[in-house]
């Protein structure tokens, strides 16, 4: 008997046994496989396939066996070890369908979100491999379907470019979860359970289950030695996670905001500036109080810069980081705007270099003396560094001036960790992430504030983020070399 859950449980079959389609790959050697049509990307190897790391990759690649690689996870592996296109084994086993495996490796944690080199998540994977069990694995776990590589393409473009039977049911699975989430967040009332209709969640004529209760999917044919650790009040959807509260915010407890609601700020300049090369800062009023919305410069285009600003803001807290109020999520919920804390001058760059003719030396920052602007910056970034995470990205884009004496830090999104922590769990301590993950490579625009291993993309020392803090304290003091 399968206990009852709350809202989007989900009633699915027994696993049916994996097959190899004659598509994807036969294994020639213990190491390497040999690819029959081509992936959306190139696979990736690992440069010792007897390490931890190479054997994780061949299982994953296998599907198994589910002892072997719970024997392995077990030891001090790591379980988003990357191969040499950045492709974990969960990337490997969703791509290729492994149903078994994927459910085993984001129960020891794996991240269904980690970026490939290339741009991907083992959500574009499970997407392209027309699994839709794969994808109710990936989703319950916290996979985002707004995610997209390097060549712009959602998970829903590789689904499409699959090419399977099976890629129609994901299409389906896909469209039904954005069609709920976008039901319960511009809704009138949070449906407590709701049937989104048949479909199929393996190979068959007859369906499968139903979507409705979708987080609790309880297909259990392998050996779990911990649960994938998700508050059972949290639907994942893949747009994000949804408390069960009334009105409907994230788990961290920030408001969901219908884009009706955000009106342009009355008897006040408009204040809108760039915060980057794809969003820009403006003020707005939201239920008659005012907010800056960071927003996208044309709608569609790199909407990860936000969703990255996102997850790295909202759990991250501290009084000279800017405050994220709310958000507003577009009627598709493919892309959203961000609502912060009313920034009243701009950012330092806007402050210190306006727009116009050059004036030798940057402009004064109104009600602050630079050494106690610093002095604030300082201050967030070694709260940053106490929870062994890295800015990597600071510049003076990233600075707001939130009012004359204040000043914050904002731009989280190219945030990384300041080192890998690989943690032997005990028999009953689960192996989730701790904190967000890495961020958004950096854009050439801020190299001239960022050390050489930020700008190559690899992982920052401790004083990466002070060599950006001394370039920004020379802008201040001196501006620009060109100036």
């Amino acid at each position: 008997m399968v206990p009852r859950g709350p809202a989007f449980a989900v009633s699915c079959p027994h696993e049916t046994p994996e097959v190899i389609p004659a598509r994807e790959l036969t294994v020639r050697s213990p190491q390497m496989p040999s690819v029959r049509s081509h992936f959306p990307v190139e696979l990736g190897s690992v440069r010792d396939p007897e390490a931890q790391v190479g054997r994780l990759h061949r299982l994953a690649v296998a599907g198994g066996p589910g002892w072997g690689l719970a024997r392995l996870l077990r030891r001090v592996v790591q379980v988003d070890g990357e191969n040499s296109a950045g492709q974990t084994g969960l990337f490997l086993s969703a791509l290729l369908g492994r149903s078994s495996a994927v459910q085993l490796l984001l129960s020891f944690g794996a991240n269904p979100n980690h970026r490939c080199l290339d741009g991907s998540t083992p959500v574009h994977a499970g997407a392209f491999s027309g699994r839709s069990l794969v994808m109710l694995h990936l989703l319950q776990a916290g996979g985002d379907l707004r995610l997209h590589d390097q060549q712009g393409r959602t998970p829903r473009d590789w689904a499409e470019q699959g090419g399977a039977k099976e890629s129609r049911k994901v299409l389906e699975l896909l469209e039904l979860c954005r069609a709920h989430v976008s039901a319960l967040v511009h809704g009138s009332q949070l449906v407590a359970s709701a049937s989104l209709g048949p479909w199929h969640a393996g190979s068959g004529r007859s369906p499968r289950g139903s979507l409705s209760l979708l987080w609790r999917a309880r297909v259990d044919r392998v050996p779990r030695p911990v649960q994938i650790r998700r508050c059972p009040q949290i639907p994942a959807l893949g747009f994000g996670q949804l408390s069960s509260l009334w009105p409907l915010g994230l788990a961290t407890g920030i408001p969901l905001v219908d884009p009706k609601e955000l009106l342009p700020a009355q008897g006040e300049p408009d204040r809108t500036y760039e915060s980057s090369s794809h969003t820009l800062m403006a003020n707005l009023l939201w239920r008659g109080h005012p907010v800056t919305a960071r927003q996208l410069k044309a709608p569609g285009t790199q909407p990860d810069v936000l969703l990255a600003d996102l997850e790295h803001c909202s759990a991250l807290h501290h009084p000279n980081l800017l405050l994220l109020m709310a958000l507003s999520p577009s009627a598709d919920l493919s892309g959203l705007c961000l609502l912060f804390e009313p920034v009243w001058l701009g950012s330092l760059h806007v402050v210190l270099h306006p727009r116009g003719p050059s004036q030798g030396r940057p402009c004064a920052v109104p009600g602050l003396l630079p050494g106690h602007l610093l002095l604030q910056v300082l201050e967030a970034l070694l709260f940053l560094q106490a929870r062994w995470r890295a800015h990597g990205g600071l510049s003076s884009h990233a600075v707001q001036l939130v009012r004359p004496g204040l000043a914050k830090v904002g731009g989280l999104e190219h945030g990384r960790p300041l080192h890998r922590r690989w943690l032997q769990p005990g028999p009953q301590q689960g192996y989730s992430r701790e904190g967000p993950g890495p961020g958004l490579p950096p854009p050439p625009e801020l190299y001239p504030w960022l050390p050489l291993e930020l700008i190559c993309g690899d992982t920052p020392a401790a004083t990466s983020d002070l060599y950006s803090f001394c370039i920004l304290a020379q802008e201040v003091f001196t501006g620009p070399e060109d100036s």
